[in-house]
């Protein structure tokens, strides 16, 4: 229980973050996301978003398609729960090498 519900956080953080910095993001007015595009952000599969939406209430039927709905008060709610956490990982800092299997020892 304890790993789904970190992944739950983690997935709301993700999601939450993502819609942030597209709101701010000045060259997208009015604001136009599809699922879709959110998951290729997020490097998410399209259930896990949809599921992430669902469970923090943001996703909501309207004339015949779904919305995304932010509410200042989450969006507030957010900023002030990122503001206290201590540890963020900065991207440019990440170092990553796929492993050379051609260098692997013979058995």
């Amino acid at each position: 229980f304890k790993q789904w519900y970190q992944r739950r956080v983690r997935g709301s953080n993700a999601v939450l973050e993502a819609l942030i910095l597209f709101m701010d993001d000045p060259t997208e007015h009015p604001p136009s996301l599809t699922i879709m595009e959110l998951c290729d952000r997020l490097c998410m599969k399209k259930e896990d978003v949809i599921s992430t939406l669902q469970h923090l209430s943001l996703i909501h039927y309207y004339k015949g398609q779904y919305v995304i709905c932010l509410s200042s008060e989450i969006l507030d709610q957010h900023r002030k729960s990122m503001s206290r956490k201590k540890i963020r990982i900065d991207g440019k800092f990440l170092c990553w090498q796929p492993k050379d299997w051609s260098k692997r020892g013979k058995w």
